[in-house]
């Protein structure tokens, strides 16, 4: 039967468990983390790797019988946790008898399969989207995907992590640090940490954010393509500098650039037809946790106009033609093209 996370976690909280998870979805944070705590219920905190069996990919269907039928070893459960279970890759006999095992687990064992890089999606004969669409009516299995989360429900788990450690967070704040670690729930849950670490008691600030967070590259290029709306030179070559010392190619830069001036050209054109910002972030298929993007973008081109930001890709892509096909350096063409980036602005 399919689940949400809430149920799930009510669930393992009340040991109400079942011989079957199959986890999946987009966040994959969320699916490590659940594996773990099942195996805290079923095998214990210390997860006595004796009755784990770990089978990942391909593997022989023989191999996937005898690791569910076998005994446990000095314990009254065991368990088996299959990563990137890849129905496509058997053949339907092979396929339909794997399903049988997973049907037919015994009660001393407990079979947790998670999805992190294959995606039950495509045409009709994916066996694994098929097979989800069972699931969900399988009696012995709960099956939860774990969707991308949006910024907001993000920076309410950073605000409940940060109470656990005994430190405050405004929710300006953990909207900036979710925004900082790009929507990443993994990487914001480190730096949530490490902040709290930092602090031991209090609130953390925006000061404190800024100072310790490992800047993400996306979050730089999108401080530097703003400078450069608000006509801030100081700003935006003190960032770029930043980015070189980082020693990042001026390629990656560049491209990194590009796709921010991508971003700003959707958005004003959406703006001039009077797209919404919740339509243009469907039209252009952005993922859940990258609408803060568009929002953004919508903010920085509301200070401009359309026939500069295409001016500004014009630039771009020039630059790009430079760092290719000639041996200057790397570092004076960004320069010169931050700097270009700083014209026409009334065109």
């Amino acid at each position: 039967m399919k689940t949400t996370e809430e149920k799930l976690a009510a669930d393992l909280k009340s040991n109400v468990l079942f011989p079957y998870y199959y986890f999946y979805g987009e966040e994959n944070f969320l699916t490590d983390t659940y594996v773990k705590k099942v195996l805290d219920k079923v095998i214990g905190k210390n997860h006595d790797d004796i009755n784990i069996t770990r089978l990942s990919g391909t593997f022989s269907v023989d191999t996937l019988y005898d690791s569910v039928e076998s005994l446990p070893m000095f314990a009254e459960s065991k368990a088996v946790v299959i990563n990137d279970l890849d129905l496509d890759k058997y053949s339907d006999e092979e396929s339909d008898r794997i399903e049988e095992i997973l049907e037919n687990i015994p009660p001393e064992c407990t079979v947790i399969v998670y999805l992190t890089g294959v995606t039950p999606s495509g045409g009709k004969k994916n066996k694994n989207k098929a097979y989800i669409t069972r699931l969900a009516k399988q009696k012995n299995c709960m099956l939860c995907e774990f969707s991308q989360l949006d910024a907001n429900k993000i920076a309410e788990l950073v605000i409940k992590k940060a109470a656990k450690n005994g430190c405050v967070i405004s929710r300006q704040n953990a909207l900036h640090l979710v925004n900082s670690t790009l929507c990443n729930l993994g990487l914001c849950s480190i730096e949530t940490e490490k902040l709290c670490c930092y602090k031991q008691s209090g609130e953390i600030t925006y000061d404190d954010i800024e100072t310790l967070i490992v800047k993400q590259l996306d979050t730089s290029i999108y401080a530097l393509s703003n400078a450069i709306a608000r006509d801030n030179k100081k700003e935006a070559l003190l960032i770029l500098d930043d980015l070189i010392l980082q020693r990042l190619e001026p390629i990656v830069i560049l491209a990194a650039l590009s796709s921010s001036y991508i971003d700003f050209y959707r958005a004003a054109v959406s703006r001039n037809y009077g797209v919404s910002i919740q339509k243009c972030t469907e039209d252009f298929s952005y993922a859940k946790n990258r609408a803060f993007v568009v929002q953004k973008a919508f903010t920085t081109v509301s200070k401009v106009s359309q026939g500069y930001v295409r001016y500004c890709l014009n630039t771009l892509f020039e630059a790009d033609m430079k760092l290719k096909t000639t041996s200057l350096d790397g570092r004076t063409i960004l320069e010169q093209t931050v700097l270009k980036l700083f014209l026409n602005k009334n065109i």
